[in-house]
């Protein structure tokens, strides 16, 4: 099992036991030793990802604050249902922030000589847009798709200069 199912599996499975203790009513889990459990599943996560993240961190001020809701007795407006609510629900967002991934942007490889050489021989040594000719050394080698790690041949163009610089005006 992949590290990431291991950690849905793990929230979800605390999420399931959350659910059950609340709407349960054979059980006789004492609701303040059962949040400070939920705590404690967080701080494992977080132990488990360790690593030098703004996510990382944003989760565990959540916990902390989730921490405070649930056992804060200052003066409120809110009941101590609400109170709790409000917990829940930043302990959920929390662990949302641990379980989630970043978007990850590929690096951006370049071209290969072989693939720029046989671009441009295909391309007869002109620019593949204004078909001038390409002077040795100055010509731009640009991605069709886009995709900066796609360094395929059907992927590479070789554009004069101004023709590349256009290309990414656009």
């Amino acid at each position: 099992m992949y590290r990431n199912e291991r950690l849905v599996l793990y929230a979800e499975l605390t999420l399931i036991l959350v659910l059950l203790s609340l709407y349960l009513p054979g059980v006789s889990i004492d609701s303040s030793s059962f949040f400070c459990t939920m705590l404690l599943g967080l701080l494992i996560l977080v132990w488990i990802k360790r690593k030098k993240s703004t996510r990382i961190a944003i989760g565990a001020i959540l916990a902390l604050l989730s921490f405070l809701a649930w056992f804060s007795t200052g003066p409120t407006n809110l009941t101590l249902g609400e109170q709790r609510v409000i917990a829940l629900l930043l302990w959920g967002v929390a662990l949302f922030m641990l379980i989630s991934e970043p978007r990850r942007i590929p690096r951006r490889k370049h071209f290969t000589q072989l693939v720029k050489r046989e671009v441009i021989h295909k391309q007869k040594n002109r620019c593949a847009t204004c078909k001038t000719k390409l002077e040795p050394y100055v010509s731009n080698f640009h991605h069709v798709n886009g995709d900066r790690s796609d360094n395929r041949l059907s992927n590479c163009k070789a554009l004069c200069i101004p023709c590349h610089r256009k290309k990414h005006v656009e």
